[in-house]
C-alpha cells in the first residue's frame, strides 16, 4: 500500500503514555487527523506500539483506515470514518495499561478538583458536558478518563464532541456552528470542542465528584447522593480496564468511592439545572 502513494504527514499521539502512529496520504487526511488528535498526548515514534495508515482508495475514493494488511473501515462516510479511527486509539492505549483505571466517562475541571461523569452510551453525558462547558467550566473528556493514584488524579483522553444524531437541535438550543465545523453521519456527529470552550488549556485535576447523568425524556430534574455502595457498583459498569489491575481494581474504586461525594442527576431540560448545580456544589460550577 504505502509503497505506491505519497505520505503527507505522521503523527504519534496517545494517552497516559501509550501511544500509537498515524500515518496520512493526502492533506485531507492530514487535517482530519490534526482535527482528532490535536490534544492528545505527543509521543517519539520508536514508542509507538502500532501504526495506521488512512488514505483514499479505490476508484470511488474511499476513505480506508489500514493496521498493516488488515483494514478497520472501507467507507465514504467521514465520521464513522473518525469514530473508527478514535476507537482504535483508545483501544490500544488501555487494552493493557496499568497505569490506572479507566473509565468511560466525561469530565469537566477547575482550579477545586474535576467532576467525573461516568455513563453509558445514549444517557446524555456528551450533551450534558457540552451544555455545562457553555456555562463557563472546563472541558476534559466526554469520552474516557484514567485515575490514578491515592490523590486520585485524573487524565483526561481529550477529543472533539461526539453526538448522536438526535442531540442536534438540543446542541443548536445553546451553540451555532455550521455544517463545515463538523463531522457528520448518519449515526452521529463531532464538534470541536474549542467551540464551546475556545480558551481551553489541558488540566489533570483531582477528582472531586462523580456524578451520574441520565437523559429521560419529561422527567423532572432529580439530584440525589448515593451510598457509597451503590455507587462503587455504577461505576464498576463503566470500568474498562480492571483486568490489568491487580485485584481487577475493587477495593481501589471502592476507597475512591468512600472518599468522593457521588449523585445521580436524571433530567429533561436544561432549565435551573445549573442554578441547581451551583447550589449544591459552589466551588466546583
Amino acid at each position: 500500500m504505502s509503497a505506491v502513494m505519497n505520505r503527507t504527514g505522521s503523527r504519534t499521539v496517545g494517552f497516559c503514555d501509550q501511544y500509537v502512529t498515524i500515518n496520512s496520504y493526502g492533506e485531507e487526511l492530514e487535517s482530519l487527523v490534526d482535527f482528532l488528535c490535536c490534544d492528545l498526548q505527543v509521543g517519539p515514534e520508536t514508542e509507538a506500539r502500532v501504526s495506521y495508515d488512512v488514505m483514499v482508495r479505490g476508484r470511488n475514493s474511499m476513505l480506508s483506515l489500514w493496521h498493516g494488511d488488515q483494514y478497520h473501515y472501507f467507507g465514504e462516510c467521514r465520521y464513522e470514518f473518525a469514530y473508527s479511527l478514535i476507537n482504535e486509539i483508545i483501544y490500544q492505549c488501555i487494552v493493557d495499561n496499568g497505569a490506572g483505571h479507566a473509565i468511560h466517562a466525561a469530565a469537566i475541571g477547575s482550579e477545586n478538583g474535576a467532576v467525573l461523569l461516568p455513563g453509558k452510551s445514549g444517557f446524555g453525558k456528551s450533551t450534558l458536558t457540552a451544555w455545562l462547558v457553555s456555562k463557563g467550566c472546563n472541558y476534559l473528556t466526554d469520552e474516557l478518563v484514567l485515575l490514578s493514584g491515592k490523590n486520585k488524579q485524573l487524565f483526561p483522553f481529550t477529543r472533539p464532541f461526539s453526538m448522536k444524531i438526535g442531540s442536534s437541535a438540543i446542541m443548536s438550543s445553546f451553540l451555532h456552528y455550521g455544517l463545515e465545523d463538523i463531522i457528520s453521519g448518519k449515526g452521529g456527529f463531532m464538534l470541536p470542542h474549542r467551540l464551546v470552550n475556545p480558551e481551553f488549556s489541558p488540566l489533570t485535576p483531582a477528582l472531586a465528584l462523580i456524578l451520574f447523568p441520565e437523559y429521560r425524556s419529561g422527567a423532572p430534574t432529580e439530584l440525589s447522593r448515593l451510598s457509597s455502595a451503590f455507587g462503587c457498583a455504577q461505576l464498576m459498569e463503566c470500568y474498562v480496564n480492571a483486568r490489568n489491575i491487580q485485584g481487577l481494581g475493587i477495593s481501589q474504586l471502592a476507597e475512591f468511592s468512600r472518599n468522593t461525594p457521588m449523585y445521580k442527576l436524571v433530567y429533561s431540560s436544561f432549565d435551573g439545572l445549573y442554578e441547581q448545580l451551583q447550589d449544591t456544589f459552589p466551588t466546583l460550577f
